[in-house]
C-alpha cells in the first residue's frame, strides 16, 4: 500500500477541492451493519466514521475526509 495521500489530496494531504486535511485515524471497532466505524485520530479524539467506501478493520487505520473514510491506510499507528 502506498502512503501516497490518495488522488483527491496534495502532497501536504489537503483535499484539492475544497483545501481541507484528510485525517488519519486509527480504526477501534466497526458495526458493518451499519457502514460505520468508531475511529480515533493522534490526539485521542473519537469520531464515527462512514465507511462505505473502503474495507476498514479494527486496529487499521484510515484517512477521514468530512466524516467519511476515503483510503485504507494499513496497520499503522494514528
Amino acid at each position: 500500500m502506498s502512503d501516497a495521500p490518495g488522488p483527491c489530496f496534495d502532497l501536504a494531504g489537503h483535499c484539492i477541492t475544497c483545501g481541507d486535511e484528510g485525517v488519519e485515524m486509527r480504526v477501534l471497532g466497526v458495526d458493518a451493519a451499519r457502514g460505520l466505524a468508531l475511529c480515533e485520530d493522534a490526539q485521542g479524539k473519537r469520531a464515527t466514521v462512514e465507511i462505505a467506501l473502503v474495507d476498514a478493520v479494527a486496529g487499521g487505520s484510515v484517512l477521514v475526509h468530512a466524516g467519511t473514510a476515503i483510503a485504507t491506510l494499513g496497520e499503522r499507528a494514528a
